[in-house]
């Protein structure tokens, strides 16, 4: 509700301003607000009462972050949109320009104070608060939350710190399937699975054995912790992902990482852990050789937290360009991503400082079907992995295994055409997937953005998406015939026993982008950080997507939230001990 007013107090300052302000004003007038880090300053330049243009003349704001916020403030402004508000993800940053433009415009003699009935206040950032606790965990995402929960159980006093105004991280915004070796839903399906059969599976993209062996043999009894424990409700049937022998991934309630944060905040509140948001850590205390703690900005100030044992439960950085770019120069300004703006990095930075080791910082991950402008995961698109679909270039031809690994699919649809995929099912896969069930508001989205098409005919979708009409007509009576014998001829799909011949058909467009980071920090089995001298270093543990050495070169799909299950659990047991 105050965001509400403030937005709204502004959006009417500028609206009478630009309406009945009769004074005449001319000239460039610097704005100054105390910002995250440190001062941001602009310059606004005026002429005849009215914006010309507003520039960034001084900020160190958190890259990829802050400096995100304050452009995409910058925008608006110099496009005439004075509806100013808060950027998910930095409020800090998004206050203290607003506070600095308003700074400038009173400087400019604007009657600013008239309009506000008060004059805009700065916040004050010069408090400084102090807490104990037995363990600290930097991050709220599933591995942060789950690493919490098992310290708690364990009877420490446990604090959860995430410079995000919300939790849940990466984990809140994927699919989160889980893959489980032998689970109860293989059971039913008589899917033969095993945890050898896991682990080679996972082994493929060389990851670290040991941490390997650890992830497979108690991925299933994490699955069933956070369903007993948690309280987190599966679906009661699996998905088949890319690079996996067989069906093994299970899927939460809503096929939505929601299902699995929800019941792991509900969880922290029944506890009694606290979660402090909009809390940002730069910094671990060191002492001694031991990690005790770590520093935080707040929004009034400092915030310091001694404790016994830090886990840093930070995400990746999938998005942060520069990391990203300095890691593979693949990954340009071209490429999106899935990731939430907090994904920049930030415990990889921190640990680095006092002499932690990273691992395999060069293996980005892509997933092949998102949404062309904004990079988006697409969860209309899971009947690939659920009941069958191809894909398809330009030409109308396919061009790879649809259920190869992410990183294959990705740079084979960015060789082709405008970098460019086109996945096809027919009614029989959607109806089977439930995709409409779980994903209605995304797939109505894409339709009214003339992203996907519902066709009655192969030949609607090639003349909606200027498909070459005659190559995919081939292309699905090949693909049919060899469905049905039982081989695909073209790349071996793994998978078939569906065909494209139900209308309607469906047909989406997507591109690749950033989705998974699997270098960082290095632990080992006992999740406890790692330094380059491959020793322990006393009092520092990691979960998640923050370390590295499990995935290699590529992670399975529904890999990650088994991972970040099974280390959240061994770093909040052992960091508690």
């Amino acid at each position: 509700m105050k965001k509400f007013f403030r937005t709204l107090a502004f959006f009417l300052i500028f609206t009478i301003f630009f309406t009945s302000c009769k004074k005449n004003v001319t000239g460039s007038f610097q704005g100054k607000a105390k910002g995250h880090n440190g001062d941001v300053v602009i310059d606004v330049d005026i002429e005849n009462s009215k914006i010309k243009n507003v520039s960034l003349k001084e900020s160190v704001e958190t890259e990829d972050v802050g400096a995100i916020a304050i452009n995409k403030l910058i925008e608006k402004v110099n496009s005439s949109d004075f509806n100013l508000d808060i950027v998910t993800g930095a409020t800090y940053s998004s206050e203290a320009f607003i506070s600095a433009f308003a700074d400038a415009l009173k400087k400019a003699g604007l009657n600013y104070k008239n309009y506000l009935k008060k004059d805009v206040q700065i916040t004050k950032r010069d408090e400084k608060k102090e807490m104990d606790v037995d363990v600290v965990v930097v991050g709220s995402g599933g591995a942060g939350l789950i690493s919490a929960i098992k310290a708690k159980e364990n009877g420490k006093k446990v604090v959860v710190l995430e410079k995000l105004p919300i939790i849940g991280g990466n984990t809140l915004i994927s699919g989160a399937e889980y893959a489980a070796p032998q689970n109860w839903l293989q059971d039913k399906e008589n899917i033969k699975d095993s945890v050898e059969l896991f682990e080679k599976d996972v082994e493929k993209a060389g990851g670290n054995k040991e941490l390997i062996k650890v992830l497979a043999t108690n991925a299933l009894d994490g699955a069933k912790w956070l369903r007993d424990d948690v309280g987190v409700e599966w679906m009661d049937h699996l998905m088949f992902f890319g690079g996996h022998s067989v069906k093994r991934s299970l899927i939460p309630k809503g096929q939505s990482g929601k299902e699995l944060i929800n019941k792991l905040s509900d969880k922290c509140s029944k506890l009694g852990i606290d979660i402090l948001t909009e809390t940002n850590c730069y910094e671990l205390i060191f002492e001694d050789n031991k990690v005790k703690g770590v520093k935080a900005n707040i929004k009034t100030g400092q915030l310091t937290v001694n404790a016994k044992s830090v886990i840093l439960a930070t995400g990746g950085f999938g998005a942060n360009k520069k990391m990203l770019y300095e890691n593979d120069k693949e990954i340009d300004d071209k490429i999106l991503s899935t990731n939430q703006p907090g994904s920049t990095g930030d415990g990889i930075i921190m640990a680095q400082k006092i002499g932690a080791d990273v691992v395999d910082m060069d293996k980005i991950q892509l997933y092949p079907i998102c949404d062309v402008q904004t990079g988006k995961l697409l969860y209309t698109a899971d009947t690939r992995l659920t009941t069958g679909a191809i894909l398809v270039n330009k030409q109308g031809n396919r061009f790879v295994e649809e259920l190869d690994t992410r990183r294959k699919i990705s740079m084979a649809i960015k060789e082709q055409q405008d970098s460019i995929a086109y996945q096809i099912w027919d009614e029989d896969s959607m109806q089977k997937s439930k995709v409409l069930q779980d994903h209605k508001i995304e797939y109505d989205n894409l339709i009214e953005n003339k992203k996907m098409i519902k066709a009655n005919s192969i030949e609607e979708i090639a003349d909606f998406f200027d498909l070459d009409k005659e190559n995919l007509k081939k292309t699905i009576e090949k693909f049919n015939k060899d469905s049905e014998n039982g081989k695909d001829t073209l790349f071996n799909l793994r998978r078939l026993g569906f065909k494209i011949e139900k209308a309607p058909f469906y047909c989406l467009k997507a591109v690749p982008a950033v989705h998974h980071t699997m270098g960082g920090l290095k632990i080992n089995k006992e999740a406890k950080v790692l330094n380059t001298k491959a020793q322990e270093i006393d009092g520092l543990f990691a979960a998640g997507e923050v370390t590295g050495g499990i995935h290699g070169n590529n992670r399975l799909g529904s890999v990650s939230i088994a991972d970040i299950t099974v280390f959240g659990i061994i770093a909040g047991t052992n960091a508690s001990k």
